[in-house]
């Protein structure tokens, strides 16, 4: 038996973010707990470059770009220098989340129409965090990413960051992802709890893992942990934190 079911109702999208003050402790605390198993399970690289993970998932909705968005600033308030890159540049939603417009962003700047400081936009929040837009849409979204001029931008980037995130489309959907499947350091599939099943998680492995990339694991979002009892016990030591913080 699946513990993921497929549900009907359409996956309602909402923007938020850590920072924004009003963010429950223990959403706040898996994204620590997130940045903390992602930094040791890929060690630091002998040469200093920045680590490059990649995020995708099997369906549209899953919520990918709410966890790539919030992985980031997390790296970012751990005194991490980090760049988010939007690479769905088809339906890319990286600038919604910062009230930024799409244009210009990574598209323009790998055709060679702005140059990668005018497409890189500073948190003035958070000197750590950087962040780059999908850019115009492109015919040829795949021939973009696997270009040598993104080659060229991702060492660019590792050489000024310490955690380069890209967000990317669904894999089974869309081929994108997989022209950046070997230039990442690891790939990360998000699924959301109750409305992925277990076939299509299943399907996105093996074709990432045909395309030979690093899958480190697979992130649940969404989890409804007070639907089982036995979780109960974690709900109220969240409780009694947020309790104590009001002290």
């Amino acid at each position: 038996m699946s513990i993921f079911k497929k549900t009907k109702e359409p996956v309602k999208r909402k923007e938020f973010l850590i920072t924004d003050g009003k963010m429950d402790f223990n959403i706040t605390e898996a994204f620590r707990n997130f940045k903390a198993t992602l930094s040791v399970s890929i060690p630091k690289k002998a040469n200093g470059e920045g680590i490059v993970v990649m995020f995708t998932s099997a369906n549209p909705g899953e919520g990918k770009t709410t966890v790539a968005v919030n992985l980031a600033l997390m790296c970012a308030i751990s005194d991490t220098r980090v760049i988010l890159v939007d690479a769905d540049v088809r339906k890319g939603r990286v600038g919604r989340y910062f009230k930024k417009k799409s244009v210009p962003g990574l598209t323009d700047c790998l055709a060679g129409q702005k140059t990668l400081e005018e497409v890189t936009y500073h948190d003035t929040t958070n000197g750590n965090f950087s962040y780059i837009t999908r850019g115009t849409r492109s015919p040829r979204p795949y021939e973009l990413l696997e270009s040598e001029e993104m080659r060229k931008l991702l060492q660019q980037l590792k050489k000024e960051y310490d955690y380069v995130i890209i967000d990317t489309p669904p894999v089974p959907a869309l081929s994108d992802a997989l022209a950046l499947a070997s230039q990442v350091d690891g790939t990360v599939v998000v699924c959301r709890h109750r409305h992925t099943n277990v076939g299509e998680i299943a399907k996105t492995l093996n074709t990432l893992n045909y395309a030979k990339a690093n899958v480190l694991g697979v992130v649940v979002n969404d989890y409804k942990v007070e639907s089982f009892n036995k979780f109960n016990k974690y709900n109220e030591y969240y409780k009694q934190l947020e309790e104590d913080k009001g002290e």
